[in-house]
């Protein structure tokens, strides 16, 4: 149990670490692809028929993609020290985490007695 708790603890740190990598290579591209995106608000298939279902909803994906360009354009020279640092607090959670449950397992094995062997008929 205690080595099933560390490998999944080390595919979830390997997840983590990609998604830190993932992370800081959207916040360090800059803003120009966001940019690039709204040309292709105006491809949208059946946009009519959504708009008279929800008014305004093309307008809205407008105001999102300028205020993403600017919290990307703020957040992108701070990308290397927040990412170390979000990257940082999760690791120390998820290996935290990982102590606690073996801890836990090593408590349960050391409180619960050894299962006696069954006993064998004794031949008369």
């Amino acid at each position: 149990m205690i080595i099933a708790i560390w490998i999944i603890t080390l595919v979830l740190l390997a997840l983590w670490s990609v998604a830190g990598w993932g992370l800081y290579a959207l916040l360090a591209s800059g803003t120009q692809w966001i940019g690039d995106l709204k040309p292709l608000l105006e491809q949208i298939p059946n946009a009519a028929i959504v708009e008279r279902w929800i008014p305004g909803w093309i307008d809205a994906l407008r105001l999102m993609l300028d205020t993403m360009q600017a919290l990307f354009a703020w957040l992108g020279g701070a990308a290397p020290v927040l990412v170390w640092l979000i990257w940082g607090v999760g690791t120390s959670v998820l290996l935290l985490l990982a102590l606690v449950l073996t801890m836990v397992v090593a408590l349960i094995r050391k409180s619960t007695p050894p299962p006696t062997p069954p006993q064998q008929p004794s031949a008369a």
